[in-house]
């Protein structure tokens, strides 16, 4: 990343619409009304013009006339759901952080598709934003290239496994799942399963699921049973794949699930066929809701450090504006032990 006069960031140019013109063969008044005025355009014109500016990584400036070079006073935030408010905590502290210097979240959602993601972040890049964070550290190449061009601080969050396009703030994901599996064991569980949402392009939920693969061979136990599903992770969804599960393995007494909706649902259908927790099955959930302690049995879970994660990836944007480096920082988490775990005996504690 370049530096400007004042160490920090130097913003970079990207493709121009006359390059996008030049790629296509039409005006560039013609790309100009691609992207103003789809409508007024033949579809096959407009698809060839779509396939340039993606091939190109076109941003367009929202900042017309004289602040075409300048940048704006927002931090663009792309998170991949918004579902059961998994990343607000995280967003909220974000923006309590930015706010001492002034700075404003302009929010996107991915909804963990990569194209999406893609739109989403060109999006929002076009607005000149000063700087980006995204939830994740695994992306499609054209998001790490258009990010990577920016000139911009980039910070991924929530997930510190992999490169970094400029810096990291989460956690280690594939630890996660093998404290999942690690916890049921040392319960007495040894048929551990993996019930949950398991979006292809969702990392982190794969990688935690590859942590309770290693727990499990580390104990010379066998592969984890899984009850997966592409859908979006809610009660129901936990339900009817413990209900597969058990047709499939009436063996399995340890659930990790990889969020706390689908562990609702798993506890209630458990509860639905008479198998009774903790005693007959132990579930651990992922994501600490704050329902996951008022129920009846309370649930196990993985607490995440939401607002520590906000915060860290604030303070590192305003660093960053100030010319200091990138960095990588890898966030505690704890596991809250409650009665859905406890066989024999009734908890309450982080581990």
């Amino acid at each position: 990343m370049g530096q400007g006069a004042g160490g920090g960031p130097q913003p970079r140019g990207g493709a121009t619409l006359a390059q996008v013109a030049a790629r296509v063969g039409v005006s560039l008044n013609t790309v100009s009304r691609a992207i103003r005025a789809p409508h007024t355009l033949r579809p096959e014109l407009l698809g060839r013009i779509a396939a340039a500016l993606d091939e190109l990584n076109y941003v367009p400036n929202r900042i017309a006339g004289s602040l075409a070079g300048t940048r704006s006073a927002l931090v663009g935030v792309v998170v991949s759901s918004l579902f059961h408010s998994e990343f607000a905590a995280v967003v909220e502290a974000l923006q309590t952080g930015l706010l001492a210097r002034d700075f404003q979240v302009m929010l996107g959602h991915s909804h963990y598709d990569p194209a999406r993601e893609a739109g989403a972040v060109r999006a929002l890049l076009g607005w000149r934003p000063a700087a980006m964070a995204l939830v994740g550290i695994d992306h499609h190449r054209d998001v790490s290239r258009m990010l990577g061009e920016a000139g911009i601080p980039v910070v991924q969050m929530w997930d510190v496994g992999g490169e970094a396009i400029d810096s990291a703030v989460g956690m280690d994901h594939v630890a996660i799942g093998r404290a999942q599996a690690e916890h049921l064991l040392a319960r007495g569980y040894r048929h551990v399963a993996v019930v949950g949402s398991l979006r292809p392009h969702d990392a982190r939920a794969h990688k935690r699921c590859r942590g309770v693969a290693q727990a499990l061979a580390a104990a010379g136990l066998g592969e984890p049973a899984l009850a997966t599903s592409a859908e979006p992770g809610d009660p129901d969804l936990g339900g009817r794949l413990v209900a597969e599960l058990l047709a499939r393995h009436p063996e399995v007494d340890g659930i990790a699930c990889n969020s706390d909706a689908v562990a609702y649902g798993v506890l209630r259908a458990l509860r639905a066929r008479g198998r009774r927790v903790p005693d007959d099955v132990g579930v651990v959930g992922f994501g600490d809701a704050e329902a996951s302690a008022c129920l009846v049995p309370a649930l196990t879970s993985v607490r995440p450090p939401r607002a520590a994660i906000g915060r860290l990836t604030a303070e590192i944007i305003l660093a960053r504006l100030e010319g200091a480096g990138p960095r990588q920082l890898e966030v505690a988490w704890d596991i809250l032990v409650r009665d859905s775990t406890a066989r024999g005996s009734t908890v309450s504690a982080p581990i």
